[in-house]
C-alpha cells in the first residue's frame, strides 16, 4: 500500500482516525486497515499479532504526505475525467467564490468539494477528449466522482491552487490598501474595506 492506492474518500476517512486521541495504537491502526482493505474489524481483530506488526510497517507512510506534489493538468476517475484549471483567472466568478468559501473549512474534510470548482468536466468523443460546459447544479456530482480520484492527484492539485490564491491575496491586498488612503467618502471608503476583508477573511493556506 502506498499513496498512490489511496482514493480522496479513503484518506478523508483515515484522516478522522489519525487524529484520534482516545484509542490506542492497535485500536487505530485495526480502523486503517479496515478503511484501506475491506476487512471488518472482528475480522482483523483475530488475526494473529504478528501479522498486524507487519502491517503496521506497511501504512508507515501515513505518517507524513511525503509524495511528489506535481499538479496534474488532468484528473482521471475511471472511464470519467476532469481537467484541473490551472490559472485561477480563468476558473468563473461563482467557481471562485465557491472555493472560497471551501478553503475555509478543513481543508481535507472539504479536498473534493473544493477541487469541483477548480475543475471543467470532459467528454470523450471519437476524436479524443473534450472539455463540456461547467453546470453549477452538478457540483455535487463533480465532487463525488473527485471522492473516487486518486488522493495525490486532487491533493497536489488543491495545494496548487491555494498557492495560487494566496498568491492572489497577497497581490490585491496591498493595491486595495493603496486605493483606500485616496479615497475620502464613506460610501467607497466601506466599498474597498468589504472588498478587502472578502479577499483576506478565512483563509488560511494548507501548510504541506
Amino acid at each position: 500500500m502506498t499513496w498512490n492506492d489511496l482514493t480522496v474518500g479513503q484518506y478523508q476517512r483515515l484522516y478522522g482516525i489519525l487524529k484520534q486521541t482516545d484509542k490506542t495504537n492497535l485500536d487505530i491502526l485495526t480502523e486503517i486497515i479496515s478503511v484501506c482493505e475491506g476487512y471488518a474489524i472482528d475480522e482483523i481483530d483475530s488475526w494473529p499479532f504478528s501479522k498486524l506488526v507487519e502491517k503496521e510497517k506497511e501504512y508507515k507512510f501515513l505518517e507524513a504526505l511525503d509524495f511528489d506534489k506535481t499538479a496534474k493538468k488532468y484528473i482521471n476517475i475511471g472511464k470519467v475525467r476532469y481537467k484541473f484549471v490551472h490559472k485561477i483567472q480563468e476558473i468563473p466568478a461563482a467557481r471562485y467564490i465557491e472555493a472560497k468559501h471551501f478553503l475555509k473549512e478543513d481543508f481535507i474534510d472539504n479536498l473534493h468539494s473544493l477541487m469541483a470548482s477548480c475543475v471543467m468536466p470532459m467528454r470523450k468523443t471519437w476524436r479524443g477528449w473534450v472539455e463540456e460546459k461547467y453546470d453549477a447544479k452538478l457540483h455535487s456530482q463533480y465532487a463525488n466522482d473527485l471522492r473516487e480520484a486518486k488522493f495525490v492527484d486532487v491533493y497536489n492539485c488543491a495545494l496548487f491552487f491555494c498557492r495560487l490564491y494566496a498568491e492572489l491575496i497577497k497581490g490585491l491586498e496591498p493595491y486595495l490598501t493603496k486605493e483606500l488612503r485616496k479615497i475620502t467618502t464613506a460610501d467607497k471608503i466601506q466599498e474597498v474595506q468589504t472588498a478587502l476583508q472578502l479577499i483576506t477573511d478565512g483563509f488560511t493556506a494548507p501548510s504541506k
